[in-house]
């Protein structure tokens, strides 16, 4: 965790040094606004109701900012937000400006890059910003207050479980279930986990978070599971063990559809795997995971995306999936001698 902010100033080396910031920032705005990126995953809304924990302990009021359609989303989501209501507000981007004015902390969760997140322009104040995650840099950092990113954590997930236990605060079964469903997520049902992983797990499970509980959240229907299996089924091997696979023309993909995708194309022994299809807005994702011999998220980072060197994405605006096929082997074919 080296990397530095916009302004050339190293972020905290210690998750210690972020606790008194956060604790003058939460006291010293009017209310605190929790951002996870667009396109809702579960380490982005499990970080995000953890780090509400934090205002909730010091007696200030606190939003999570959820701008997704909650139809599109996975069941498991849908249900972590059902419950979540009861203990913290959810609002979406309408609801935020329709607010009355106050002065702000923003806080994101799992995202640095301002192309990633519903308030991107409304960010005005980088004083009122602190900015959590665990994913590599982009040339799109927010560059807030306080900017930490950890790249050896697992998940934000992680980092927050680690922040609540620095605030001595009491996490309740429900969130803490939200907190493992982002690391399982984030290290693919557990397949890479380090020591401090796992002592953040056996935290959360000592606070009641339930293996069950968030094995049933990541039930997929048979439709997904049938839109995964298709994209798999167009894999293409290259050298180096590197394999690509295009979805179907006509059918439009979630982003975790395009995940499950890359890791299942990744047990076949590659080392790196890439899924690309079209989402709901009619741009192409690409979802990227590798081993320890390919760095992902460099390679997404070519294309305006970003991750961790085992997990990464990038969107691409316009063109094709034909397109996007090409300038993702463009970038590839010399570190990996593709023909």
């Amino acid at each position: 965790m080296n990397s530095l902010n916009m302004d050339g100033k190293l972020p905290p080396r210690d998750l210690k040094e972020l606790k008194t910031p956060i604790e003058e920032l939460i006291l010293g705005t009017d209310r605190t606004i929790i951002v996870p990126h667009n396109n809702l995953d579960y380490d982005a809304i499990g970080s995000a109701i953890g780090l509400s924990l934090i205002p909730k302990k010091l007696k200030k009021p606190s939003y999570v900012l959820v701008n997704d359609s909650t139809y599109k989303m996975e069941y498991g989501l849908q249900r972590i937000l059902e419950e979540a209501k009861e203990t913290v507000p959810i609002i979406n981007k309408d609801k935020y400006l329709s607010m009355e004015s106050a002065r702000d902390l923003i806080i994101l969760t799992d995202v640095s890059n301002s192309r990633l997140i519903s308030l991107g322009d409304e960010i005005k104040n980088k004083d009122d910003v602190v900015v959590i995650d665990h994913h590599d840099p982009t040339p799109y950092l927010v560059d807030g207050k306080v900017n930490y990113v950890d790249t050896s954590a697992s998940s934000a997930s992680e980092i927050v479980t680690r922040l609540l236990k620095l605030y001595k605060i009491k996490i309740p079964a429900n969130v803490a279930n939200y907190l493992l469903a982002g690391i399982y997520l984030d290290t693919g049902k557990f397949s890479k986990i380090s020591g401090n992983t796992s002592k953040v797990m056996a935290d959360l499970f000592d606070a009641g978070a339930s293996m069950d509980v968030v094995k049933k959240w990541f039930v997929e229907s048979f439709e997904s599971y049938r839109k995964v299996q298709e994209v798999v089924n167009n894999v293409k091997f290259y050298t180096y063990r590197l394999a690509i696979a295009v979805g179907d023309l006509d059918m439009e993909y979630k982003r975790d559809e395009l995940a499950k995708s890359a890791d299942a194309l990744l047990k076949f022994g590659v080392d790196a795997s890439f899924a690309i299809g079209t989402i709901d807005d009619g741009s192409i994702s690409i979802s990227a995971r590798g081993n320890d011999y390919v760095d992902v998220a460099s390679i997404m980072r070519e294309l305006d995306g970003g991750g961790n060197p085992h997990s990464a994405a990038a969107n691409i605006k316009n063109g094709t999936l034909e397109d996007a096929e090409k300038s993702l082997i463009k970038i590839i074919r010399p570190k990996y001698y593709i023909k």
